[in-house]
């Protein structure tokens, strides 16, 4: 099995999760992993290869230019590492002609053999379709019909993405209809493989929508019978979003979270903080030492009374 995951220093500790949970989940298989990256700190990198390579039996860093994505669009507190997907094909050896991508925000909860015997048949990857369709399907200008997958978790045909120049097509379409794009890599992808996509079952790509939406709780309804099998039964649970939805965020609900927290327990990132605890002010500090050298003085009196 052939694994193949994106970094920048934010998501270093995260990806160490990621692949900790997918071995755990498949220990009969053999894995190699391709961490793709730009500059990021050695000695972080050096910690995680170290990590990793206690239980995983081919890790390929490989060192991306930002340079080649000159041209995408980015914004807010995205960087041009989001788009590192679409340097697969030209970043990983030739001789790989098929990639699991998995985005460095989930956990492998189950085996993913038969996703990776997947046949793809004239398919360029096989995902998971999003949750809100006709929104996205109107916004990037695909065909009534159309589905739209989410790229967090994908089985790619690098060989067909070869043939394809998906980085050079993909710069066209983020060049010409900047406006699109929204959800970065993702929209460039859904846009050039509209139609040429297989589906995957749910499970393989649980979203948080099937958690926090009510329409997919209705178990009268097939949405609702389907969301609820992959509650049931799911292999990857997808923390896709921003700040609370993060496992690693204090406030996350997620039902998941608690999976995330005991295998981060197993890296050498299991002391950090969770993230968004605010910080005490000094009028609060002032009061808690206040009640501190209160007590400490009330311990003093009573050790002196006779």
């Amino acid at each position: 099995m052939i694994i193949a995951c994106t970094i920048d220093n934010n998501y270093i500790r995260h990806c160490a999760v990621m692949l900790k949970s997918l071995q755990l989940s498949n220990p009969a298989e053999t894995i190699s992993v391709y961490i793709l990256h730009g500059v990021i700190d050695t000695a972080e990198r050096a910690r995680l290869a170290a990590y990793l390579g206690a239980f995983l039996p081919s890790v390929s860093f490989i060192q991306l230019d930002e340079e080649m994505l000159a041209g995408f669009p980015v914004f807010g507190h995205i960087t041009l590492a989001t788009y590192f997907r679409l340097l697969l094909p030209a970043a990983l050896p030739h001789a790989v002609e098929k990639v699991l991508y998995l985005d460095s925000d989930l956990i492998v909860v189950d085996s993913l053999h038969a996703l990776w015997e997947s046949a793809l048949g004239d398919n360029s990857i096989a995902a998971v379709e999003e949750h809100n369709q006709e929104f996205d399907r109107n916004r990037l200008g695909l065909a009534e019909g159309s589905l739209v997958f989410n790229a967090g978790a994908m089985l790619i045909d690098l060989g067909r993405w070869r043939r394809e120049n998906i980085l050079a097509t993909g710069l066209e379409f983020a060049r010409t209809h900047p406006e699109r794009i929204k959800h970065w890599d993702q929209d460039v992808l859904n846009s050039l493989l509209e139609a040429r996509w297989l589906p995957l079952d749910w499970r393989f790509n649980a979203l948080p929508h099937l958690w926090m939406h009510p329409e997919y709780a209705d178990a009268s309804t097939a949405l609702g019978r389907q969301a609820e099998a992959a509650r049931v039964s799911p292999a990857v649970i997808h923390f896709a979003g921003s700040g609370i939805a993060k496992p690693w965020h204090h406030l996350c609900t997620h039902p998941w979270r608690q999976r995330y927290l005991e295998i981060r327990q197993q890296t050498p990132w299991a002391s950090l903080p969770l993230e968004g605890i605010p910080t005490p002010s000094l009028g609060d500090r002032l009061g808690s030492l206040r009640f501190r050298i209160k007590c400490a003085g009330k311990q003093i009196l009573n050790k002196l009374k006779p």
